[in-house]
């Protein structure tokens, strides 16, 4: 073995490496330990690898003559050097070199860099001395086989890292159980077309996410037809048309859903054999993971907390993706994400082969910035003749410097796909759309109410010719607002559909000890908040055919809904007006230049029609609350800077005033009973805490979280404020009035509730009666 160049193809080094397993393990049943395995001792036979030379296995002293620091000054390469080590240092396990006794977890730690070195074709520690050669067994990580060799399955990449563990009790313990972990990975790993095969062949390669229900989305691969659409697969191909498999969400996690809307978010990198995705654990926030499609098995990417929209770069090394008001990048093997600039609610980005990324942020036009970090500077500008709302959603064409985006508008005749460059102003449109598309393989993708379309684009002329051939269906789409559909493509024909997620929710009625006290009501509910007497419950409720929200009101004793709003748009975001008759919403219905969201009210028992709030200017953004004396509204919009909040007083022609606007997020904001404080949940220190502020003209905030904390609600007579702690913590918390201030004592933990993660923009998931006893 120890002849061997290169790394081995990998059902060699699964073969290979379980019969070495098998000969380890009727050592160490027969009591020997071998003590100098390594791929010279290993010979590769007809009938199965050999386990050579036991010479320094009868002995068992751990060294013989000399110390570390004698090997020092040696300069040759570190063999089985005499009167200093027994055995081979590059093979040694870190115990050895200490000096302690050798055992059978010192074997397994050479059959890991046996395997490691069959994996990759390079040993996992190196160095120019014996001394240097040893520090780096000592203290250093070796890299990912993943790094070395992209195709490793993360099985064996495990199997592989705990091997070396440098703690024995940490490594396996027997060389049995890596033998049937290696014959498991080879039984579980399918055989595909090598990449050399792939690129020899004329057939290309489609990936794609379908739809499944309830967070349980999948992914398939179609491989094998000659074009995007339609074609046949070559006629030499091992793969008679598309190859299709599903991927499901790793273990014990959910596809997370991109904010604002309730579709799987994945992408797929530029040669089309990874695929990113984000995902969550149950209390956990959001991040991305990496497959490569040739594996069984996906690797959540350190430091990716919160992430949204991933993106890859040209070489398959780095995912851009936003979380907590940045854009960052991380290397998707050793993780350490790194801060490219500030954003305000992310909307796409796209990576182009000279280094520079352009996105997009909420209601603006696209900027761009150099993917190693540094000035931002605009990519589009807006025609004030087209009446835009914003652009977002870009993608880089082949040439690296044109690039196509969506953009939105008051006038539905620019609304839809446009192209620019990188190098000129002047802007194609391409199609009329209220969601995104995306260019691949000569076609131009985009959606028709959930189905996906394409048609031959030429780059050159950007001509759209022939006619649109339907190629997928139930993708995850949101046009209201946002303008997004979970599709992304690689241009090696790869693409990735994510499907709707329809989240299932029960509304109960719990005791402050998390007992149910009525059954539970069912549905895509969110933002429930109940009347001042308690008997009458409002929540928004998503269809899942349209994917659209209306307000619905719940009589709470008899347990029947009934639906208030009927029109086609997104209707969210309800709060109750003081006369406990009317509501206020927010609603997509009325697109403004500023945004989408624009509040309006209804009355609950059908009267009248929907309208808004003031007839004569419209307010945009979500309604928080309203003052228990009727006069002043809280008002959440997005900015430039993100989430802040804003008054209204509640009378006509009254604009909103600014009551809380920096560069952080701030959502959530309810008014005490006596209106002279507010609490809302802020990100200013890096993750959302609860705080209060005295009302109108408070300047200092009091902390009311400390570990985390979202949704505070008041009790009625504001003598207690609630809040949910990161995990589903709900957590109330006494106050006592002192004099013109309040004093707030320790929060206290009633009961845990399955709640989802917190994404834009921020609806709530609970409401508490009066009496703070429900």
């Amino acid at each position: 073995l120890g002849r061997l160049k290169g790394p081995l193809p990998l059902d060699q080094v699964l073969r290979i490496g379980r019969e070495i397993a098998d000969a380890l393990d009727k050592a160490h049943r027969a009591g020997i330990v071998h003590r100098d395995l390594k791929p010279a001792n290993v010979m590769v036979t007809k009938l199965g690898a050999k386990l050579l030379d036991f010479g320094l296995a009868k002995r068992h002293e751990a060294v013989v003559g000399g110390s570390l620091s004698d090997l020092t000054t040696q300069t040759r390469a570190p063999g089985t050097a005499a009167g200093t080590l027994l055995g081979t240092v590059h093979y040694m396990a870190p115990e050895q070199l200490e000096g302690r006794e050798a055992d059978t977890r010192s074997d397994i730690w050479a059959l890991g860099v046996v395997l490691y070195e069959m994996a990759s074709g390079v040993r996992p520690f190196a160095g120019e001395s014996a001394a240097s050669l040893i520090g780096s067994i000592l203290k250093d990580t070796p890299a990912s086989l993943s790094t070395r060799h992209p195709l490793t399955p993360p099985a064996l990449e495990h199997v592989v890292e705990r091997c070396l563990d440098k703690d024995p009790d940490e490594r396996w313990q027997n060389a049995g159980d890596i033998k049937r972990e290696l014959t498991w990975i080879s039984h579980a790993t399918p055989r595909l077309p090598s990449a050399a095969q792939r690129h020899q062949r004329p057939w290309r390669w489609l990936a794609a996410i379908a739809a499944a229900a309830i967070l349980g989305a999948a992914v398939s691969l179609l491989t094998g037809a000659s074009k995007l659409v339609g074609g046949a697969a070559a006629p030499d191909s091992p793969l008679a048309g598309p190859l299709k498999f599903e991927v499901a969400a790793p273990p014990d996690t959910k596809w997370s859903p991109s904010p604002n809307a309730l579709t799987a978010q994945a992408a797929i990198s530029s040669d089309g054999t990874q695929l990113a995705f984000v995902a969550t654990r149950r209390g956990e926030a959001p991040r991305i993971w990496v497959r490569p499609l040739g594996q069984l098995q996906a690797q959540v990417v350190p430091g990716t907390e919160g992430a949204s929209f991933p993106f890859w770069s040209p070489d398959g090394r780095f995912v851009g993706f936003f979380a907590q008001g940045k854009l960052k990048k991380v290397d998707v093997v050793l993780g350490q994400p790194q801060v490219l600039c500030d954003v305000s609610a992310g909307r796409g980005g796209s990576w182009s082969p000279a280094g520079i990324i352009v996105f997009g942020q909420s209601v603006s036009p696209l900027s761009q910035v150099s993917a190693d970090g540094g000035v931002v500077t605009p990519a589009t500008s807006f025609d004030l003749k087209q009446d835009p709302a914003w652009h977002y959603w870009p993608q880089f064409l082949p040439d690296g410097r044109r690039f196509i985006y969506l953009q939105n508008s008051l006038k539905p005749e620019y609304r839809g796909i446009y192209v620019t460059s990188l190098d000129s102003p002047q802007t194609t449109r391409l199609i009329g759309t209220d969601v995104r598309a995306l260019f691949a393989s000569g076609q131009l993708l985009f959606m028709r109410d959930g189905l996906l379309f394409a048609q031959t684009l030429d780059e050159r002329t950007l001509h759209l010719t022939g006619e649109p051939v339907r190629i997928a269906d139930n993708v995850g789409y949101y046009a209201a607002a946002f303008g997004y559909a979970a599709v992304e493509a690689s241009p090696r024909d790869a693409i990735v559909l994510g499907p709707p997620l329809s989240i299932a929710r029960q509304l109960q009625s719990l005791d402050r000890k998390g007992i149910p006290l009525r059954p539970a009501f069912e549905g895509a509910i969110a933002s429930p908040r109940l009347s001042a007497d308690g008997g009458k419950l409002l929540m928004s409720i998503r269809d899942s055919g349209t994917a659209n929200s209306d307000i619905w009101l719940l009589d709470v004793a008899r347990g029947v809904p009934s639906r208030v709003t009927l029109d086609p748009s997104t209707d969210y975001y309800p709060a109750w007006m003081p006369d406990g008759v009317r509501v206020a919403f927010a609603t997509t219905r009325v697109p403004t230049r500023q945004g989408a969201n624009v509040i309006f009210q209804k009355s609950i028992n059908g009267a009248g029609l929907e309208q808004p709030l003031d007839a004569s200017s419209p307010v945009r953004g979500f309604p928080d609350d309203v003052s228990s004396d009727g006069h002043v509204m809280l008002v959440r919009n997005l900015t430039s800077r993100g989430y802040d909040i804003f008054t209204l007083d509640l009378q006509p022609g009254a604009k909103p005033s600014e009551f809380l606007s920096t560069p952080f997020n701030e959502v959530q904001a309810r008014f005490s009973p006596d209106r002279r404080w507010v609490a809302y949940a802020s990100d200013e220190s890096g993750r959302f805490e609860v705080y209060v502020r005295a009302f109108p003209s408070g300047t200092e905030r009091i902390p009311i979280s400390v570990k985390g904390g979202m949704q505070p609600e008041w009790r009625r007579d504001g003598r207690e404020l609630f809040f949910l702690a990161p995990g589903g913590e709900m957590m109330a918390v006494p106050v006592t009035p002192d004099g013109s201030s309040l004093k707030f004592d320790t929060p206290q933990a009633l009961f845990r509730v399955d709640v989802a993660q917190p994404t834009a923009a921020f609806p709530n998931d609970y409401a508490v009666s009066a009496d703070g006893q429900r």
